[in-house]
């Protein structure tokens, strides 16, 4: 799900696809054209963003085992250091409860593959919305 440098104790996080070029703050954002596309037979398009360093907010919106809608949320702070050279958005994510247990406590929430990631903390506005719209909301680190 996840790479993780167990050295410096940081989550590697990140993915191709659509996302606001703000997020972008160390260099404008890239695409290119790949002859693998995320192993699968034939080419596509990879867009890489370049988030700067900071505090980092992670939304996925999924379902409970009743198929209603939950939120998913964790703050982290980003760090430099070297990331994966595939072409992809990737962020060096340090979480207060380290990498190993926030794989662990994100995997068991049940989040969606796909989840967004704002700079900054934005965890009490996710949860007044999560209140709004009585959708349960599971913080899993700050």
């Amino acid at each position: 799900m996840y790479s993780i440098d167990f050295n410096d104790d940081i989550a590697i996080i990140g993915h191709s696809g659509s996302g606001d070029a703000d997020i972008s703050q160390k260099r404008k954002p890239t695409m290119k054209i790949v002859k693998v596309f995320h192993g699968k037979t034939g080419g596509g398009y990879l867009t890489q963003f370049y988030p700067g360093d900071g505090p980092i907010t992670y939304l996925a919106i999924t379902q409970d085992g009743d198929g209603n809608f939950k939120f998913v949320v964790a703050e982290g702070v980003n760090e430099p250091g070297k990331i994966l050279s595939i072409g992809d958005t990737n962020m060096r994510t340090r979480f207060t409860c380290g990498a190993r247990e926030f794989v662990n406590r994100w995997s068991e929430a049940g989040p969606t593959h796909h989840f967004a990631a704002a700079t900054g903390r934005h965890i009490d506005t996710i949860l007044k919305v999560a209140k709004i719209l009585n959708v349960p909301c599971e913080v899993i680190t700050r």
